[in-house]
């Protein structure tokens, strides 16, 4: 949600609305789909059930939510410092 509303979408929508929001504005590609979908499973699961996770779908959300963020934020910071200045 908070990356979606960072990059444009409207607040106060759902996640599902958020996840179209990044792949109709080619933050999250084709190849990204399944893994992205994971996060929102995960993420649904755990804000509409009591039981907590187990210990490998917590850290495999979690290398799949890093490498959102990398992709989304980290990368394009980093390209930065290869391009000619403007």
């Amino acid at each position: 949600m908070h990356v979606a509303v960072d990059k444009g979408a409207e607040a106060e929508k759902s996640f599902a609305n958020y996840i179209s929001y990044l792949q109709d504005e080619g933050y999250i590609t084709p190849p990204m789909h399944p893994w992205t979908d994971l996060i929102r499973q995960h993420g649904n699961i755990a804000t509409h059930e009591i039981p907590a996770t187990d210990r490998e779908r917590a850290l495999g959300t979690l290398t799949f939510t890093t490498q959102l963020l990398r992709m989304i934020y980290e990368m394009p910071y980093k390209v930065q410092q290869f391009l000619p200045a403007p």
